[in-house]
């Protein structure tokens, strides 16, 4: 997702921030409306509307529009997400912040995560839980309010930072750029604050069906939103190791569904993963079908939820560590090999064999990591709901959740870097098909030295932001002479290039076509028959908008700013969800003692 400019070189024209502007300061002046009149006891619609809800679902007035509103949010920002990066894919750069539709379901969708942390801060009235963030005398509020505002905040954050991280570096056109990971980010850890919530209306009034029913499909939007990390393997054009990808997939799958079977009952993962499927293959089929943009494909997770589920039935939820760690690691394994087959079923980027021993051995280690941080959240969260429980203890909790938040981090920068080695070229021959306007040819590369493509994870021809994406495999002719499957597109507004994807993170790319950019004064591009070419670092083709006239300090300072952010919100969810527990415990506590005065008495 990017937000580029009108002058097609990154940068927002001033009507547009006008309107991005004007549209955020109308919002916030009516939340400041609605919080002056709840505070001085004035009537509202909001609050009425609450105290409706509030009566049909037995919950409290704070806690009564937000799941609803929430969830909406969400599936309107993953909407806008995987539509917005498919136009991207289909169509190249767009021309400003509401440049392209998808902006808007993005754009709205934040601000809607931002309004359903603001209006339980503004219907805050009793009962409240044991725990709360006081604001002023009188006036408490929910930690889950504080940490749903706090994480929308960051999304928002991002929209206005995006247009600067334009003007200083060009497009760097990847869903992991760090203004695109700051959106994302703060929107996804915003469930963690429904979840939260969920256990702090628990410990008020209970649970009934209707409140399990959102907590499973909180789960199951935890599911979606984690898949839009994955989304440019998903779509075919990743622009980091391929490794990667399993440890996505294990990471989300074993924190969601440990968190959810060691909270609830058997049959709960199935839910969330119905939630999943249906959501995301239905926000699939839409982007592609009526919408006509790329289709992108997604993990099944059928076997985690399956791992899961039998593991907690063979061990119980009692040791919800034991249910995360043991979870973790069959899903580290089994369920990699799971989605290995997927891959050779549907995916985009088949996952060669060749990478399957490191595929499981980081899976083991980024399963085990995630499900203690799942067990960990559901301990918190019990706790907040108000379980009773002697071991382990809360300190020994907190250390191995710490100990899989470190594991996981660990994986993930191990295998995110890429490097892009020299010495690999090609000679060229191109065997036309179509000539004239739109000039089209098989590309077959004779690569020196002959064996660079031996056990590659990937070697492709592939085409895009020419009005569609195609992607094909170089099918091998002899030894070190590979052909593309299908013609390239060489005319129009098509990017045409080689792609090889070496070892366990070297990234590089030859060209073979790339029309004038005028706007970023790149010139021409087209190889010819015979020509030998160097390949050289991916980045450097896929992401041509980019300037490279930027120092690296201040690249380095970008990812440093995010690593800043992205630690903040851990925190906060940290010390938020420690904050509920801590109050859970007193109020259980409180009540055991006073169940024992009266069995006394």
């Amino acid at each position: 997702m990017s937000v580029p400019l009108a002058t097609s070189t990154g940068t927002a024209t001033f009507d547009q921030i006008a309107i991005v502007t004007g549209l955020v300061s109308l919002l916030y002046l009516a939340l400041a409306v609605l919080l002056w009149r709840e505070r001085t006891g004035r009537p509202t619609l909001v609050g009425r509307l609450a105290d409706t809800i509030g009566r049909l679902d037995g919950v409290p007035r704070w806690a009564a529009i937000t799941p609803y509103l929430h969830a909406v949010s969400l599936l309107a920002c993953a909407f806008g997400v995987w539509w917005d990066i498919a136009v991207h894919i289909d169509k190249g750069r767009d021309t400003g912040p509401f440049g392209t539709p998808a902006h808007y379901p993005i754009f709205f969708g934040i601000l809607g995560v931002i309004v359903s942390g603001v209006l339980p801060i503004a219907l805050a009235r009793k009962p409240l839980p044991a725990r709360t963030i006081k604001l002023t005398k009188g006036w408490r509020i929910p930690c889950s309010a504080a940490l749903v505002t706090f994480c929308g905040t960051f999304a928002l954050v991002g929209f206005p930072m995006d247009d600067a991280w334009h003007r200083l570096f060009g497009e760097d056109v990847t869903l992991w750029g760090p203004t695109h990971l700051l959106m994302i980010g703060g929107v996804v850890l915003s469930i963690f604050a429904r979840l939260l919530a969920s256990a702090e209306v628990e410990q008020l009034v209970g649970i009934n069906l209707r409140r399990r029913f959102q907590e499973i499909v909180a789960v199951g939007a935890l599911l979606i939103a984690w898949d839009l990390f994955s989304t440019e393997f998903n779509y075919g054009v990743p622009q980091f190791p391929l490794i990667l990808q399993p440890i996505l997939i294990v990471f989300g799958a074993a924190l969601a569904f440990t968190l959810l079977r060691a909270r609830r009952g058997p049959g709960t993962t199935f839910g969330a993963l119905a939630v999943y499927l249906i959501i995301r293959g239905g926000i699939a089929w839409a982007v592609n079908q009526p919408l006509g943009e790329i289709l992108g494909h997604f993990p099944l997770l059928i076997v985690e939820a399956v791992i899961v589920e039998v593991v907690a039935l063979a061990l119980g939820n009692k040791n919800r560590f034991r249910l995360g760690l043991v979870s973790g690691a069959l899903i580290g394994t089994v369920g990699v090999l799971a989605e290995y087959w997927w891959s050779t079923v549907w995916m985009p980027i088949p996952w060669p064999s060749s990478m399957i021993p490191s595929a499981l051995g980081f899976g083991v280690v980024a399963g085990i990591g995630a499900g203690l941080v799942g067990a960990w959240l559901a301990t918190r969260y019990a706790e907040v709901a108000g379980e009773v429980r002697a071991t382990p203890s809360v300190r020994r909790t907190h250390q191995l959740g710490a100990i899989g938040l470190v594991a996981v981090l660990a994986a993930l920068f191990f295998c995110v870097p890429r490097s892009a080695d020299p010495g690999v070229s090609g000679t060229v021959t191109l065997d036309r098909v179509a000539t004239g306007a739109e000039p089209t040819a098989y590309v077959t590369v004779k690569l020196q030295p002959a064996d660079a493509a031996v056990d590659a994870r990937w070697f492709e021809a592939m085409s895009w932001q020419g009005g569609g994406f195609m992607t094909h495999r170089m099918m091998k002719v002899a030894d070190g002479i590979y052909r593309s499957a299908e013609p390239l597109p060489m005319y129009g507004k098509w990017k045409s290039m080689v792609r090889l994807h070496q070892g366990q993170r070297d990234l590089v790319a030859m060209w073979v076509y790339a029309p004038e950019d005028l706007a970023i004064q790149k010139p021409a591009v087209q190889v010819s028959d015979g020509q030998t070419v160097e390949f050289i670092g991916e980045q450097q083709v896929l992401r041509r908008e980019e300037r490279t006239d930027v120092p690296r300090w201040m690249w380095n300072g970008g990812y440093a700013l995010l690593a800043v952010v992205g630690s903040l919100e851990i925190l906060g969810i940290a010390w938020l969800v420690g904050r509920g527990a801590r109050g859970g415990r007193m109020r259980a506590a409180h009540l055991e003692s006073q169940e024992r005065a009266r069995e006394i008495a």
